[in-house]
């Protein structure tokens, strides 16, 4: 018995994905090994990776439904191949379960590198649906399309299945990538990041106590940043996004060194 994550009850425990089994199963159709970045190995991994704190009631409802819902929308938008080159995608998206399901995924990963947990307590009710939406001061999500880029050395070092890419032709693989992204010093919130193939969501988790009119400041501070990313309402139900300057690549640039110097070491 364990207290489970998210209802908070004494209960056995099952194993729950942090990235959903749907693109793992989605990986294994392609001549590929590795689904992505892991921050709690520090590597590129092929491994289903799971926590071991949900009981089976969460699992196999509530969040099962989340993952059912997020299946059919990343099948619908198109990003579900192993090379997306369009430089548009349209995105049409119910706003509380898609941050319900962007919110359980990163708090699933929280839990295994220690990174920002205490950030999503108070989300869980939320992402169980029990309870409203929170404010735009304290969640804010924005929906970005990475640019397709061609391969060099390097990157084929960090993501060994590009082996056999044509180097001439612009690429964007399908790869996952949960983790917490980098803040300028003094920003009032945590960065996360969820990364699928072409397909990024940019998650702003604000300090506590945030004044309305200084999170809207720091919004568009961010969208400026990153010029092509959109902020994601539950006013609108479809966004259209058009490929920025910001690569794939550029995404996994951090990772890229980090590879780089394990096989120098």
């Amino acid at each position: 018995m364990t207290i489970c994550a998210y209802c908070k009850q004494d209960r056995t425990a099952t194993r729950e994905h942090i990235v959903p089994a749907f693109l793992y199963e989605y990986q294994k159709t392609l001549d590929a090994s590795i689904v992505g970045w892991n921050e709690a190995a520090g590597k590129m991994v092929p491994g289903e990776f799971k926590v071991k704190d949900v009981c089976d009631d969460c699992n196999s409802r509530t969040l099962s439904q989340l993952d059912d819902y997020a299946k059919a929308l990343l099948k619908n938008v198109g990003i579900l191949t192993p090379n997306y080159t369009r430089s548009t995608l349209t995105l049409s998206y119910d706003y509380d379960l898609l941050v319900r399901w962007l919110l359980k995924v990163s708090f699933n990963s929280s839990r295994t590198d220690g990174a920002h947990r205490h950030l999503f307590e108070d989300l869980v009710p939320y992402m169980l649906g029990n309870e409203a939406r929170p404010r735009r001061g304290r969640v804010t999500v924005a929906a970005y399309l990475a640019g397709a880029e061609r391969i060099d050395s390097a990157k084929r070092a960090a993501v060994p299945y590009l082996k056999d890419v044509d180097t001439e032709q612009p690429f964007n693989p399908f790869l996952v990538r949960i983790c917490y992204g980098a803040v300028e010093r003094g920003r009032p919130y945590m960065l996360r990041l969820n990364v699928f193939g072409p397909l990024v969501f940019f998650m702003l988790l604000f300090d506590e106590g945030i004044l309305p009119g200084h999170a809207s400041a720091e919004i568009r501070r961010f969208l400026k940043k990153f010029a092509g990313a959109v902020e994601l309402t539950a006013q609108h139900k479809r966004v259209e996004l058009r490929a920025g300057e910001t690569t794939w690549a550029d995404l996994y640039a951090a990772q890229v060194a980090r590879v780089k110097a394990l096989n120098l070491s």
